[in-house]
């Protein structure tokens, strides 16, 4: 999963060209060296020089006693994330003049809530602070309030709760601090173009492992229905057991503000927080989930092209267990490519490629119509399992071991009976989780029944409206898989129920467009 300041915040340390700090000089925000002043929802603006191709880490704390010192006992860390000179091609704080040229300027309008903040950029060579003072919106719109329980024995002042916009093209919040008591209050402008918009809590990382429930909430804000939007709340339960690490690059540098995860129990348990200031994570689990087995643990996007996603596989997991797994992500600096064909054809359509270090990584991509494919991966890893995750009905998959640079890996994919894949008869009903899940469209639902008879298996929505219908015939004993394209509809949580003789079940599935 894919949090605090969007255009800001999405925490570009994924560009990885390679990391080189140097002495930071002529920092100004907001045309201040010193102290800057801007009111909720205005612009700000800083630029800096630094080495050229150069990095530097960025940190904003809030100011708690005003004092213009940072002092960690008192104030509190926001967020932290990486600069890197040139890079306006990824999410994240980019270079908005996107040269390489030892000169990094940003700027964008931001709803960042009123309080006294301390923006420090840092490298090996040096430490630049700006102070600054964010003042209320002068005439807000909306208010969107709430509360947070913390877990026991936590303080719940100072969380920063965020609304933020859907959108991929306007990528706009508003935020507010919450007080003593966990009470927050974001106010905000009349723009209601980033409907539905997100709550989330940013800096929930401080309560880990705790759980967040919910971990975001979603509103459509209407000025025409009401101005005022209240009891959005969150809580945090104490974990049952934790999975713990640190979350490096490739020369071993901790990657703060990055976004990592758990996946499993066919997607039951489906968990992400954020590295702390020093790379390392910690993820809870409650003991209703306990015990688990075969979790996955990763970072990282499949499709992004500049690194390898990190992944691990967690066996088990029990009450009281506390296991720690560091992960670590990839620059790409290879390829590998080929071509797929479909019983010695052209495919005509995307077919997806995914190759895989056991325990280690994981990158996918799509061919093109005409099935060329090429998997950007790093050539600091070796053997990498390629194949397809996810093929046409009736055609059957297979993988190969290849390196980075290796070219001609290439598929041809036949036709199979994949509705009756197994030969003996199953002796019971069973209804699998879809694979992939998430899916993004096409994903695969397998069953079993134990005796010949009517099948019906339908998708509906959250709100239980039937959206598609995949079986309602007559079918034989045996195993069968069935595609499902969600093409034409919108990213959300859908159900797929099964029925056939006695049994009936209904599993949960996630489009992720």
């Amino acid at each position: 999963m894919k949090n605090l300041i969007r255009f800001l915040f999405l925490f570009c340390v994924l560009a990885f060209s390679s990391t080189v700090f140097g002495q930071i000089t002529n920092l100004v925000v907001n045309g201040s060296s010193t102290h800057f002043t801007m009111e909720s929802g205005g612009q700000i603006d800083w630029s800096y020089n630094l080495p050229v191709g150069g990095s530097a880490i960025v940190e904003i704390w809030i100011d708690v006693n005003a004092n213009g010192n940072i002092d960690p006992g008192t104030d509190e860390i926001w967020q932290s994330f990486i600069q890197i000179d040139g890079r306006s091609d990824i999410d994240g704080p980019p270079d908005m003049d996107g040269a390489v040229n030892g000169h990094i300027s940003f700027g964008m309008p931001v709803g960042l809530a009123p309080a006294n903040y301390i923006m420090l950029f840092k490298d090996n060579l040096s430490i630049v602070s700006v102070t600054g003072t964010v003042a209320p919106l002068t005439s807000p719109v909306f208010t969107i309030s709430g509360n947070v329980t913390p877990p026991a024995g936590k303080s719940a002042q100072y969380l920063i709760v965020s609304i933020e916009s859907s959108s991929d093209q306007n990528k706009k919040f508003w935020n507010a601090i919450s007080d003593a008591s966990g009470n927050y209050s974001i106010k905000m402008d009349s723009d209601t173009t980033g409907n539905p918009w997100k709550i989330r809590i940013d800096n929930a990382t401080i309560f880990s492992p705790a759980v967040q429930s919910p971990e975001r909430i979603l509103l459509n804000l209407d000025a025409g229905v009401k101005i005022e939007y209240t009891g959005n709340n969150f809580t945090f339960a104490d974990a049952a057991a934790q999975i713990n690490g640190v979350l490096n690059d490739e020369d071993g540098n901790p990657l703060p503000g990055m976004n990592v995860f758990i996946w499993g129990n066919n997607g039951i348990v489906n968990r992400d927080v954020n590295t702390d200031i020093s790379g390392e994570f910690k993820i809870g689990l409650l003991s209703g989930e306990l015990p688990i087995s075969n979790l996955w643990l990763g970072s990282g996007n499949s499709e992004d092209t500049s690194y390898v996603t990190a992944g691990v596989n967690i066996p088990f997991v029990n009450v009281g267990s506390t296991i720690n797994k560091n992960l670590t992500l990839f620059r790409t600096n290879s390829t590998i490519s080929g071509k797929v064909t479909l019983s010695g054809n052209v495919p005509n359509m995307n077919i997806e490629i995914y190759a895989n270090v056991n325990d280690t990584g994981y990158v996918r991509t799509y061919t093109d119509y005409n099935g060329n494919y090429t998997l950007h991966v790093s050539n600091k890893l070796w053997n990498y399992n390629v194949g397809s995750g996810m093929l046409p009905q009736g055609y059957y998959g297979y993988s190969v071991i290849a390196h980075a640079g290796q070219t001609n890996v290439n598929f041809n994919f036949n036709l199979t009976d994949v509705e009756q894949q197994t030969p003996s008869v199953p002796n019971q009903y069973s209804l699998s989780q879809n694979y992939p899940n998430p899916f993004n469209p096409t994903t695969y639902i397998k069953y079993t029944i134990p005796t010949d008879g009517f099948v019906l298996l339908k998708i509906y929505n959250v709100l239980g409206s039937e959206v598609a219908t995949l079986i309602n015939s007559y079918k034989s004993a045996g195993t069968y898989n069935v595609s499902f394209n969600a093409e034409n509809l919108s990213s959300g949580v859908y159900y797929y129920k099964l029925k056939s003789g006695p049994f009936v079940e209904t599993k949960k599935m996630i489009l992720l467009k």
